[in-house]
């Protein structure tokens, strides 16, 4: 499974896309300010759902901040949860 990223200066988005070339999983975020990210929605399709998908998503989101020097906001539920959960 491929994980895309594409990004610009206000947002950006990691993404999976089926065969047909659909989006099926994604976390998106924006930039609160040149080092602040937010990542603020994640989605998986019904078909991934259970393979550690949105998982998958959050790594290459951890990596991206890591590798960029960049603070996270996690306004999602779910990237919240395991930023506390990896951050304690």
């Amino acid at each position: 499974m491929k994980i895309h990223h594409q990004n610009n200066e206000h947002d950006g988005e990691f993404f999976v896309l089926n065969d047909n070339g659909e989006k099926v999983a994604e976390l998106t975020y924006f930039y609160e300010d040149e080092k602040t990210v937010n990542a603020h929605h994640t989605y998986v399709s019904d078909s991934l759902r259970g393979q550690g998908v949105a998982d998958k998503l959050y790594q290459a989101l951890i990596a991206f901040i890591t590798e960029n020097a960049l603070n996270l906001h996690p306004t999602c539920s779910y990237i919240a949860r395991k930023w506390e959960r990896d951050n304690r």
